[in-house]
């Protein structure tokens, strides 16, 4: 049985293994992929192409050489750089912009504008607006393939600049005056197709060709490029009082934000539970010294209890809550850590905590538990507590198991059946719309769904959620690794602490998670496969997310918040349902912003 511990990796090796004499094939042939080149440079716009070179700069003023007799007096071009090894030039970075002012002949004149930088001799020239040439596949990892990489290498020795994008941002459109050229790589079976359209599906190329086996794919092949009705419907009705979260009804720009709570203190978790048998839930926040609940009532934290923890050194790694001693009130489980020393050796222990609230007096259920916890929503709406261990030398230690109160006292019971293969009780959830899907995110931010009766990897989801580094933790290595000619040891290594990964039946059967953006430079991702992200990314998203159809589709997604999202939370205020964010800018300070 395929474990989930690792579930992409075999997918690859058996990709690589398979497309060998397929491959071979297609390299057998002069130039398969010459009549795409070709199509698609008698389709491109003078923009993707240089327009000359600078021959002299002098001062603020720049002499070129033209070589595009459509280049104008009046117009920008760009100055394009060669900071990126093995990058096409129309995809190099603008290091300046020069307004045309004189052109005589196959000579012009320029004026440089402010911003800048120095220019060399010999830079080349490019409009600043032209066309784009995008790659998609449906494959789950298409660079593994001989054909897929065959086809970049094509694209850039012929100089055709294009980037790789999924369907998700194909289909959510352009910058107005922008027609793409899409270049479709899809797998259907064991049958692989090309194709050259546009947006409107009209079709300028097209080849295949078979496999001896069926590749894993994302989505089904033929997908229309138009915008389909729910991101239609969601950019209609972003501004209606009546958009929620709660409903699952296609991508929107975000809810409305109903406010905003400084805190003065930072925090890495936070929970709503049942506290105290009134009416309404209780915030509790936790930080590395003390467990904290608050009523939430007109943008104001009103204080209910405290609990300082029994350590100084302690790691909050997660919180959760629910009623599973059932006396009316919800238990806190919070999964903590403590830095040790092991032989020499960097290393953390669990050492978790169950908490009751009766009214101010915090109540401690039982400590130093070796389990991290988890409350789940089941399919039912039900919700159950998982424990699971830490692993010596690995982050997490099979099987999941069962958590609970019985006879008044905490008891772990046998393994969580439901969550057999999962490597981790944090990195799943199950698809309310069929009994065998589980999705499962891994620790680099990627979302996959799989069969849970034999754990099959089934789809692939098109987005990735980069990497939940907010909490780190060390842990020790079975084997120290020498680097530096035995001069460095490695005894440990870092681990992150999972993110929220929150499936709500009252919610539209969404699952919530954290896209985590702030921390990735897209300078520096794959650029020798030009892999291009048009859009310095610095913002955090919560994302809704289902499965159903063949497609994981983000059926929610708030505002961009330019700061970090450590954490979110739901709950009702005034009857009204709310998401509540746990955010951090740059200065450090942390706040609390709610989201109708």
């Amino acid at each position: 049985m395929t474990k989930f511990k690792h579930p992409l990796i075999a997918v690859i090796i058996l990709l690589i293994a398979s497309f060998s004499l397929a491959g071979t094939k297609l390299r057998a042939a002069t130039d398969p992929w010459q009549p795409l080149t070709q199509t698609i440079q008698s389709h491109l716009n003078p923009g993707n192409q240089a327009v000359g070179r600078i021959s002299l700069v002098q001062g603020t003023t720049a002499i070129i050489a033209l070589h595009n007799p459509q280049v104008n007096i009046g117009m920008t071009l760009a100055v394009k750089g060669n900071s990126l090894p093995g990058v096409a030039l129309p995809l190099q970075n603008n290091i300046a912009q020069i307004k045309i002012t004189q052109i005589n002949g196959n000579q012009g004149r320029g004026i440089i504008l402010p911003g800048s930088e120095k220019i060399p001799a010999g830079a080349p020239l490019f409009p600043l607006a032209h066309n784009r040439v995008y790659l998609y596949s449906n494959l789950t990892s298409p660079r593994s393939l001989q054909p897929y990489q065959d086809l970049t290498r094509a694209l850039q020795a012929n100089r055709i600049p294009f980037a790789i994008k999924t369907w998700e941002q194909i289909a959510a459109g352009d910058t107005p005056g922008i027609r793409p050229l899409i270049i479709a790589f899809e797998a259907t079976n064991n049958l692989i197709s090309c194709r050259l359209t546009d947006r409107e599906q009209s079709l300028f190329w097209q080849n295949s060709f078979n496999l001896n086996f069926a590749p894993r794919v994302t989505r089904r092949a033929g997908a229309s490029w138009s915008q389909p009705a729910y991101f239609a419907a969601s950019s209609a009705n972003s501004n209606r009082k009546n958009r929620s979260f709660t409903k699952a009804s296609g991508p929107a720009p975000g809810s409305t934000a109903a406010g905003k709570i400084k805190l003065k203190t930072p925090y890495k978790r936070l929970v709503f539970a049942e506290c105290d048998q009134k009416p309404g839930q209780e915030l509790v926040l936790l930080n590395d010294k003390w467990l904290e609940a608050y009523h939430l009532k007109n943008l104001k934290l009103v204080p209910v209890g405290r609990y300082r923890l029994p350590h100084n050194d302690i790691i909050p790694l997660n919180l959760h809550a629910g009623d599973f001693n059932h006396n009316g009130r919800d238990e806190l489980y919070l999964t903590l850590g403590r830095p040790v020393l092991d032989m020499d050796r960097n290393d953390t222990i669990l050492t978790s905590m169950i908490v009751e609230f009766t009214g101010k007096i915090p109540k401690l259920l039982g400590k130093e538990y070796p389990y991290y916890f988890r409350v789940i929503e089941q399919r039912d709406g039900n919700k159950v507590l998982m424990t699971q261990e830490m692993d010596e030398y690995d982050q997490y230690l099979d099987p999941i198991r069962w958590g609970g109160f019985y006879n008044g006292k905490f008891v772990v019971k046998k393994e969580y059946k439901q969550s057999r293969d999962v490597f981790s009780l944090y990195n799943f959830n199950f698809s309310p719309f069929d009994k065998n899907h589980i999705l499962v995110i891994d620790e680099a931010g990627n979302v996959a769904g799989f069969n849970a009766r034999n754990s099959e990897h089934l789809i692939t989801a098109d987005s990735q959620y980069g990497v939940f580094d907010e909490t780190p933790y060390m842990q020790k290595l079975e084997e120290e690794i020498y680097e530096g000619g035995f001069t460095i040891k490695t005894t440990a290594v870092t681990r992150n602490t999972a993110r929220r990964f929150v499936k709500r039946k009252s919610y539209g059967n969404q699952i919530f998670l954290i896209k985590k953006r702030r921390t990735i430079n897209p300078e520096l991702l794959d650029k020798g496969l030009e892999l291009v992200t048009e859009e310095v990314v610095k913002y955090d998203q919560i994302i809704g997310l289902q499965w159903r159809n063949d497609e994981i589709r983000e059926t929610w997604r708030s505002p961009k918040f330019p700061r970090d999202i450590v954490d979110f939370a739901f709950t009702k205020e005034n009857g009204k349902e709310i998401m509540v964010v746990l955010t951090r800018n740059k200065d450090g300070k942390y706040a609390l912003e709610l989201l109708h």
